[in-house]
Parts: structure tokens; sequence; C-alpha cells
């Protein structure tokens, strides 16, 4: 029961992660790219996240980066690239692979091995049973 448990939730997983990926790969063919540059850094807890201006054809947002480090990995003034949709201008995202694809990701790592687990599980029981078949 338990390795069916694993087989169903890692495969609502992977579509779950396939259904991630295609709008990620749907976003960035429809996104502008644009450059933001860091006007402060945010404290929060000890770790500084940078703050972006980053400018679209709508004019110029501001961009709080998730990440968070100390020291801070930023300086004022940097530049970093950014992807944004036209026709929502107010969700820009940090051109990186894990920012772009990351609930992908992180939904297909824990689905694999679960789909392993669970598949394995019915194809060692299927196997033993064949083999306690032929001994008897």
């Amino acid at each position: 029961m338990r390795y069916s448990l694993f087989l169903i939730t890692g495969l609502i997983l992977l579509a779950v992660s396939l259904q991630q990926l295609k709008q990620s790969i749907a976003f960035i063919n429809s996104s502008e790219r644009t450059t933001g540059i860091v006007t402060s850094l945010e404290e929060d807890d000890g770790a500084y996240s940078p703050v972006f201006a980053v400018q679209t054809k709508g004019g110029q947002i501001m961009y709080r980066h998730a990440y968070a480090t100390n020291p801070s990995a930023w300086h004022i003034g940097e530049e970093a690239n950014f992807l944004y949709d036209p026709q929502n201008p107010g969700s820009p995202r940090m051109v990186g692979y894990f920012w772009i694809f990351n609930w992908s990701i992180v939904f297909m790592a824990i689905a694999i091995p679960l789909i392993i687990i669970g598949a394995g599980y019915f194809l060692f029981n299927k196997l033993s049973r064949r083999a306690n078949e032929n001994y008897v």
C-alpha cells in the first residue's frame, strides 16, 4: 500500500512538474529581456537581499530578490538581466536557471525517486512471485 502511494504521488508530482515546465517555457517565449540595477540592499535577520530597479516598456518597477546572503553578494550599482511578460510587466524574473525553472526542478526532484521506489517495488514483487511459482 505504501509503495502505491509513492508511485501515485510521484506521478502526480511529475505531472505538476511538467505543467510548470510548460508554463516556464511559455513565459520565456513570450517575455522580453531587460536589465535591472541594484538600488539598495535590504537587511532581514542579518542577511542582505538586493532591490533592483527594472526598466520595462511600461516604466520602472522595483524588484526585491528572494535570495539573501551575509555578506551581501550584490553591490549597489550592479546590473542583472531580467525577463518580464509585456502583458504583465509587474512580475519580472531574474535570468538564471533556477529562477526560471524553480518549481519544475523541485517537483521533479521529489517525483523521480518516488516513482523509482514505487515502480521498483511493483516490479520486484512481480518478479519474486514469478520466481516462487517456478520454484514450487
